[in-house]
């Protein structure tokens, strides 16, 4: 009995056994907590901590807050804005947050359980849609269901807006296929279909940016799968009206028209989201993409697609992190890098070239997900923030996925149907001089070894990539292991040094974290935030327990790194601050200090500590003797404090006094 032919009952393992292996090879990533992106996107954004019920919640915050703001909580209009509208996302995890609050498990379990709905759905889609074998379908569904790159998506919190995305992508085509297959069917459920696929995508789009890909991708299906329909009879242009075959010709180009009209729409949508400005992003974050140098940036960009699939093939060097120093630049024609980036593409290119000319429906499918969801983020049309994001490969790793799964069932058809072909051949008089039991071991032995070798390779890929995800899991389950395994991964990345000595900061090892920072500016001279942060650790060893000597040492070092992160980011509030705290407790520059404090408000109007800090000078200050140089704080409540009051009568501010001033107000 073939796979085909399995009853009922059976034949549903292909949706079955992937969904049990989904959820049990990230059940260990439910006892995780918020790391990296998750304390931005949901611990620290109003938009999912707010919990009002009309216009406003008593707060301020308005509900509709969710429409009009990034997926970080900033408001699109803001030039400081990523514009990653993701509002379906954002509320989801409100949804979240009012059942459970910060409890990070209900947040990994509904992470999960979408993982396991994207994994039926695309079983489904595969079996049902684009009609493979029982076999590819289960082969398909199970390597993505464990695939190790989605590791990020599943166990990363913010990976959840990857999944819905792929989610409603997903549906958005089914819908979108079955329109296909109606033919004579009632217009008003080919509208409703029609319609369905169109909302459909258009939450996968609110979900995260690349769902736009959802409708270009059916209409391009639906059009190289059935334009070779033209070619098979010429007489389908003489046919009347009213025969079948005319009434299907209207009703795809309707389709194909109303379908072009929903993408320009859903387009030009997103656009005006915008505001007319697209995202700034400083080289740290895309050197590749914003190198100054024409021939840098075009071999760099042309290698990445390569070093995505790469990713998909062989998930052995993973990171959260793929910035500044992951990926060196291509900068001639001579790097070896250049071999393999040609290698792809003339694969890619034979492989759709293959797949168009025999309109094989399954291999123009997986090529279509695994190329256009990744259009928008190509760096084609804008630079982007990132340089490789591997939880971007959530949804074109359907695509890889499948045309794993349809390649070995392929190679199994082949050795199943040898024995049948030595046996023609037979009949056929080419192997009667042959001996009979010679004939029978030629017959099964090279099959039979070739099936082996199929079972023995896919076993060892599942267990090398369950082994995989299983560990990556672990690894993200906090700050702690996540940036150790970062250092593991890309040593030379700038940015991971940069996070794990905010770690060792935050534990309270400054030396760890001065030695990370120091690591994380020898690879990135030009790193404001780790020349700020570094600064920041200086001046408050200097504030220690320290000889006359040590102390001025500290405090000149820690402003070369102020006055550097300025020089590489004018705009940098947080340096500009802490070159005041120098001028008010070792220069004793009141002058300069509020000329700063000053320019920090007018860069962020809601810096609290360079408020208070230039209400005490300029308000508090004034009404004290004017021989006192002290430090006076009126707290948020409006009230004194004794303490702040005994600082009046202090000669001079020390950073003692300053930080008793910001703690306590």
């Amino acid at each position: 009995m073939s796979a085909d032919q399995l009853p009922a009952s059976e034949s549903r393992l292909y949706c079955f056994l992937p969904l049990l292996m989904g959820c049990l090879v990230f059940a260990n990533s439910l006892g995780g907590d918020f790391v990296h992106d998750d304390l931005s996107a949901i611990r620290y954004n109003e938009d999912v901590t707010s919990s009002g019920g009309g216009a406003s919640d008593g707060t301020g915050t308005s509900k509709s807050s969710i429409w009009s703001n990034d997926f970080w909580g900033t408001a699109l209009s803001d030039v400081k804005s990523h514009k990653s509208y993701r509002p379906l996302t954002v509320l989801s995890f409100r949804w979240n947050y009012l059942v459970g609050g910060f409890n990070p498990f209900g947040y990994h379990v509904v992470n999960v359980a979408l993982h396991g709905a994207v994994i039926i759905t695309f079983a489904r889609i595969c079996r049902h849609r684009l009609q493979t074998t029982l076999r590819t379908s289960l082969m398909s569904a199970s390597l993505f269901a464990i695939h190790s790159i989605h590791t990020e998506a599943v166990a990363g919190i913010v990976g959840r807006a990857d999944i819905l995305a792929t989610l409603f992508f997903l549906l958005s085509f089914s819908c979108y296929h079955r329109l296909m297959e109606e033919g004579e069917e009632r217009v008003g459920r080919q509208c409703f279909r029609w319609t369905s696929s169109v909302v459909l995508a258009w939450a996968s789009l609110t979900a995260k940016e690349h769902g736009i890909a959802a409708l270009p991708v059916a209409l391009l299906f639906d059009v190289t799968s059935t334009s070779h329909v033209k070619l098979v009879d010429k007489r389908i242009r003489r046919a009347p009206y009213s025969s079948p075959t005319a009434c299907w010709k209207i009703t795809q180009f309707h389709r194909f028209t109303g379908t072009g009209i929903a993408i320009i729409a859903l387009t030009l949508w997103r656009v005006s989201i915008l505001n007319g400005q697209l995202p700034t992003f400083s080289d740290q974050d895309n050197p590749l993409a914003l190198s100054h140098h024409f021939l840098t940036r075009v071999l760099s960009l042309l290698y990445l697609p390569a070093v995505n699939m790469g990713l998909l093939l062989a998930p052995v060097s993973l990171s959260y992190d793929w910035q500044t120093g992951s990926i060196p630049a291509i900068v001639t024609w001579s790097d070896g890098r250049n071999a393999a980036s040609l290698l792809f593409y003339i694969s890619a290119g034979l492989v759709a070239v293959v797949a168009f000319n025999r309109t094989n429906k399954i291999v123009i499918w997986s090529l279509l997900v695994m190329t256009v969801p990744m259009v928008p983020c190509s760096n084609l049309f804008y630079a982007v923030g990132f340089v490789v994001a591997e939880r971007l490969l959530y949804m074109p790793s359907l695509g890889f996925c499948l045309l794993v799964g349809h390649g070995l069932d392929n190679l199994l058809i082949i050795s199943e149907n040898a024995g049948d072909v030595n046996q023609g051949m037979a009949r056929a008089g080419f192997t009667h001089k042959i001996k009979r039991s010679s004939r029978a071991e030629g017959e099964l032995c090279w099959p039979r070894l070739m099936r082996r070798l199929i079972f023995i390779s896919t076993v060892v890929t599942a267990t090398s990539l369950l082994t995989k995800t299983l560990v990556r899991n672990e690894e993200w389950s906090s700050r702690k292991t996540l940036f150790s395994s970062g250092l593991r991964a890309m040593p030379n990345n700038a940015k991971i040094h940069y996070n794990y000595a905010n770690l060792q900061r935050d534990l309270g090892d400054w030396d760890q974290a001065m030695l990370h920072y120091r690591r994380a500016i020898q690879l990135w001279p030009s790193y404001s935030s780790a020349h700020n942060n570094l600064g920041t650790l200086l001046l408050g060893r200097s504030a220690g327990p320290t000889t006359d000597i040590e102390r001025k040492k500290l405090v000149d070092e820690a402003e070369r790194h102020f006055l550097q992160a300025l020089a590489v980011h004018f705009r940098h509030v947080h340096a500009r601050y802490n070159l005041a705290v120098i001028n008010i407790c070792y220069r004793h520059n009141l002058d300069k200090a509020i000329s700063l404090l000053i320019d920090c408000l007018s860069l962020d109007a809601k810096h609290k500590p360079a408020e208070k800090l230039l209400n005490f000078l300029t308000i508090d200050r004034n009404r004290s003797s004017p021989s006192v140089q002290g430090s006076h704080q009126v707290n948020e409540t409006g009230s004194t404090d004794k303490r702040s009051d005994d600082l009046h009568k202090k000669t001079s501010i020390t950073m003692n006094d300053l930080l008793l001033i910001l703690l306590e107000n």
